[in-house]
C-alpha cells in the first residue's frame, strides 16, 4: 500500500515509518499546539501537510489537492493579536471585544486581495493563487508551491550581487508590480524575505515571484495602538509610519529600491524616520560598489524621503535602472527651516511672555519640530530606541534587539492567555524608549495557556464530578440537562476527552441525566460479581440479568477495560433494569511535559521527577541571554506526552563566555556582559543552543545583567535597522514559506 508523506506530499510503501524522500516521521505532531495536526482535510479537498512557516500574522503548510492531484500552498489567517486555536481542534478561538471585530475585518480584507490576486495568474512574478475560501472559522488561502529559496537566503549564504545580476530581478519585480498597481493593490511589504528565487543555482538569470501582500498586516492593524507590525525597518518609507500617510506606488517603488539597494551593497538602508531627520544614506559607489551613473541615480531617485521627490511609478523606476542617462532628482527645501527662529519671537519673550508660550509658538510655526518631544529627532550620543519584541520568538527577538545594540536576558517562563506559546510576552523596557547602547532588556517567554490532564468525569454524579474537575484546576463548568436514559444526576456526556490535555480557562460542558427511570422496584434481582473481569465479559453478565450499565473510566495501572470495581456489590440484590455503575481501567494515567526552560537545573531536576520521568544527559553550554545555571532547552518539547519512566536531556546554560583579553580582545564597540551592560546577543538559541568551547580557566563567569546603564567607557554602535522574520529568516504569515 501507498502513503501520502505530510512532509513533501509523495506517495511511498506504507511499510515505512520515514519517508525516504524527505525523511518526515508518520504521526509527527505539529510544532504548536495551535497548529492543525498532519493529515487534516479541509472542504473534503486539501489534506494539511506539515507547517511551512508561522508568525503573528498566521500559518502556512504544505498541502495536497485530491481534486488536481497537485502539491499546494495554505496559507491560514491566524493573527496572534486576536485569536488562536485550542489543542486537538480545528475551529478557531477568536478573543471578544474589538479584537473580534478587528479578527472579522482582517478575515474580509484577506479574502478581498486574494480574490483580486487571483485574476494575475499570467503575470509570471505574482505567485499564482488556485482557491481562497472561509473554514474553521478563518480564512485559507490555496496557492502554487514554490520550490527555491528567498532572496533573504540567498544573499545570507552568497553574499551582496552585482549590480548586473541584481537589476535584472528587480526589473521582474517592478514588471509584476506595475500590472498589480493597475488595479489599485498595494504591496506594502516588498523586501528580501517576501522575494522568492525559483532557480538559485543559475546565476545568469534569475527567475523570481512575488509573496505576501500586505492587506491582511495592514487591516489587522489599523485600529491598533502600535504600528510597528506593519512596518518593516529599512524597507519602508516614511509614509508608512503615519496611520495616515500618503501611501500609493511611490510607497512600493521606496520598497523594492530598498531591496536593490541590500542587494547590491550588502547594507540594508537605514530606517526612513532616522533619515528624515538626518539622511546620511550614502551611495553604493562610496561603498565600494562597481554601478553606472544612470543606474545609481535611479536608484537614490527611488530612496528619496519626502514623497514628491521620489520616483512615483515602477514603470518610470525600471526606464530610469535601465537608462543611458538619468537625471538627479532634486531634494525639496522646506519653507521655513527649523532653527530659523523669527525675531517677533524674541520681541514676545522680552515683554515677559512665558518661555512655555514661546515654545509653544515656535511649535505653532513649525520653527521647533514637534518630533522633538515625541522621540523621533535624533538620538544622543550612546543612546539607541528601544524596539518591540513583544510577540516575538525568542531567537528572532534576540537578534531585533541585537541589531539595535542591545543585549537581551531570558528572566523566565510565564503562562499567557493572550500570547501564543514561546512568544515574548513582556519586556523590561517599553518600546520607543530611549536607552544607553547595550543595555540589557530583560523579558519573560510565553508558555502559553495553562493546561491540565482532563479527568475522567463520564458516568461520575453531577456533585461528584464538578468537585473533580474544580480540584484539577477547571472552573469554567457548564451545566446542561438531559431526558437521555441514564442514571439519574449523573454524567451522560462531557465536552472533553478524558486524558487530553487541556488549557484550564476552557469551557468545560456536561450533560446530566435529568431521567429518574430507576428500574422496576417491584423486582429485585441478584447482581452478579463483575469486579476483575474484563469490558465485554463484565456487560455480557450484567445485561443478562437485566440491568443496565453506568460506565465510569478510571486511570490505573491495570489492562485498559479490566472492571475495578462496580456498585452495588455483587451478590446483593437491586431493581430488575436498574443502573449498576461500574468502574474500568483506561489504562495508566497520560503524562504531559512540563516546560522547564529557565528554571534552574534543580527545579528543572524536580519538576522532571515529579512527573515521574527520568533526568537523561545533562550538556552545559555558553549563553549570552540565559542566567548561568538555568536550563537552556530540553529535549522533550513541552505538552508532548510521555510515558514514566521516559529520559528528558537537558541543556544548562554556563553563563556568557568570556575571553582571555591577552588573546582575544573584547569588541570596543560592545562591551561584555556585565551587571550593568550585555553585549548584544547572537548565539544561544532557546531549542538548540550552539556548542561552544570550554571557559578559560582564569575567567570568571559573569553575573546575570540589569538594565543599568553602560559604563562611561562603551563606545556608542550604530544600530542596523532589522527586518521582521522569524527564526530560521521565514517571513510572518508569507503566502508561501519554502521547505527546508
Amino acid at each position: 500500500m501507498k502513503q501520502l508523506c505530510m512532509g513533501c506530499m509523495k506517495e511511498y510503501d506504507d511499510q515505512f515509518d520515514i519517508c525516504p524522500y524527505c525523511g518526515y516521521a508518520v504521526n509527527t505532531p505539529p510544532k504548536q499546539s495551535y497548529h492543525i495536526r498532519p493529515g487534516s482535510m479541509l472542504r473534503q479537498r486539501y489534506i494539511i501537510g506539515k507547517v511551512l512557516g508561522y508568525g503573528g500574522f498566521g500559518i502556512t503548510y504544505v498541502g495536497w489537492d485530491k481534486l488536481m492531484e497537485r502539491k499546494v500552498a495554505i496559507k491560514e489567517y491566524l493573527p496572534s493579536e486576536f485569536a488562536t486555536r485550542m489543542p486537538t481542534q480545528q475551529k478557531v478561538t477568536v478573543y471578544s471585544g474589538d479584537k473580534a471585530e478587528q479578527f472579522r475585518e482582517g478575515l474580509i480584507k484577506t479574502l478581498e486581495e486574494a480574490k483580486r490576486l487571483a485574476k494575475f495568474e499570467s503575470v509570471p512574478g505574482i505567485v499564482q493563487i488556485y482557491d481562497c475560501f472561509e473554514a474553521n472559522g478563518t480564512s485559507y488561502i490555496v496557492m502554487e508551491f514554490l520550490e527555491g529559496m528567498p532572496l533573504k537566503r540567498y544573499l545570507e549564504e552568497r553574499g551582496k550581487m552585482p549590480p548586473e545580476q541584481a537589476v535584472p530581478v528587480v526589473i521582474q519585480v517592478a514588471a509584476a508590480m506595475q500590472a498589480v498597481h493597475q488595479t489599485g493593490i498595494l504591496h506594502r511589504d516588498i523586501a528580501p524575505d517576501n522575494i522568492y528565487i525559483l532557480n538559485p543555482d543559475q546565476t545568469d538569470t534569475l527567475q523570481v515571484k512575488l509573496l505576501d501582500f500586505g492587506a491582511a498586516r495592514y487591516a489587522t492593524t489599523k485600529h491598533s495602538k502600535s504600528l510597528s507590525v506593519i512596518i518593516k525597518p529599512g524597507y519602508a518609507p516614511e509614509e508608512q509610519y503615519r496611520s495616515r500617510g500618503d501611501q500609493g506606488t511611490w510607497t512600493d517603488v521606496y520598497a523594492l529600491a530598498a531591496t536593490l539597494y541590500k542587494m547590491i551593497t550588502g547594507v540594508t538602508p537605514e530606517d526612513a524616520m532616522e533619515r528624515s531627520v538626518k539622511d546620511d544614506l550614502k551611495k553604493p559607489s562610496k561603498m565600494g560598489v562597481k554601478i553606472s551613473k544612470p543606474m545609481e541615480t535611479a536608484l537614490m531617485n527611488a530612496l528619496h524621503v519626502k514623497i514628491q521627490d521620489r520616483t512615483q511609478t515602477m514603470e518610470e523606476f525600471s526606464s530610469e535602472l535601465m537608462a543611458a542617462e538619468v537625471k538627479e532628482r532634486a531634494v525639496t527645501k522646506t519653507k521655513n527651516d527649523v532653527g530659523k527662529v523669527p525675531k517677533w519671537i524674541f520681541a514676545l519673550a522680552g515683554v515677559g511672555i512665558s518661555a512655555v508660550a514661546v515654545v509653544v509658538a515656535l511649535m505653532v510655526m513649525g520653527v521647533i519640530s514637534t518630533s522633538l518631544f515625541t522621540g523621533h529627532s535624533q538620538l544622543e550620543e550612546d543612546m539607541v530606541r528601544v524596539p518591540n519584541v513583544v510577540n516575538k520568538e525568542a531567537d528572532e527577538a534576540e537578534h531585533i534587539l541585537s541589531e539595535s545594540v542591545l543585549g537581551m536576558s531570558r528572566d523566565k517562563m510565564v503562562y499567557s492567555d493572550e500570547i501564543p506559546q514561546d512568544m515574548i510576552s513582556y519586556q523590561s523596557q517599553k518600546e520607543n524608549a530611549t536607552v544607553p547602547a547595550n543595555t540589557v532588556i530583560v523579558v519573560e517567554i510565553s508558555m502559553g495557556k495553562e493546561k491540565a490532564v482532563f479527568p475522567a468525569v463520564a458516568g461520575l454524579l453531577q456533585e461528584e464530578a464538578e468537585k473533580l474537575l474544580k480540584e484539577s484546576g477547571f472552573t469554567n463548568i457548564k451545566i446542561e440537562e438531559s431526558q437521555e436514559d441514564g442514571l439519574y444526576l449523573s454524567v451522560l456526556k462531557v465536552s472533553e476527552n478524558q486524558g487530553d490535555n487541556v488549557e484550564l480557562d476552557k469551557e468545560i460542558v456536561l450533560t446530566i441525566c435529568m431521567n429518574e427511570t430507576g428500574g422496576d422496584p417491584s423486582v429485585q434481582v441478584d447482581v452478579p460479581k463483575v469486579e476483575g473481569m474484563m469490558r465485554d465479559e463484565a456487560e455480557k453478565a450484567l445485561t443478562d440479568a437485566d440491568f443496565r450499565i453506568n460506565w465510569v473510566e478510571e486511570t490505573s495501572d491495570e489492562p485498559v477495560g479490566t472492571v475495578l470495581g462496580q456498585n452495588p456489590a455483587g451478590g446483593r440484590k437491586a431493581n430488575k433494569n436498574a443502573y449498576i455503575t461500574v468502574r474500568v481501567s483506561s489504562g495508566a494515567e497520560k503524562i504531559y511535559m512540563k516546560n522547564v526552560q529557565l528554571m534552574t537545573e534543580a527545579e528543572a531536576r524536580r519538576t522532571i521527577e515529579d512527573l515521574g520521568l527520568t533526568v537523561g544527559n545533562v550538556r552545559r553550554a555558553y549563553s549570552d541571554s540565559v542566567e548561568e545555571g538555568k536550563v537552556i532547552s530540553q529535549s522533550v518539547a513541552q505538552d508532548a506526552e510521555v510515558r514514566k519512566g521516559d529520559r528528558v536531556d537537558l541543556v544548562v546554560s554556563r553563563g556568557r563566555e568570556t575571553r582571555n583579553p591577552n588573546t582575544q580582545p573584547a569588541p570596543t564597540t560592545r562591551p561584555p556582559v556585565s551587571q550593568t551592560t550585555a553585549a548584544p546577543v547572537t548565539q544561544p538559541s532557546v531549542t538548540e543552543p550552539p556548542v561552544t568551547q570550554p571557559p578559560q580557566t582564569t575567567a570568571a563567569p559573569t553575573e546575570p545583567p540589569t538594565t543599568a546603564p553602560p559604563p562611561t567607557t562603551a563606545a556608542p554602535t550604530t544600530a542596523a535597522p532589522t527586518t521582521s522574520a522569524d527564526p530560521a529568516g521565514i517571513p510572518t504569515f508569507a503566502p508561501y514559506i519554502p521547505m527546508g
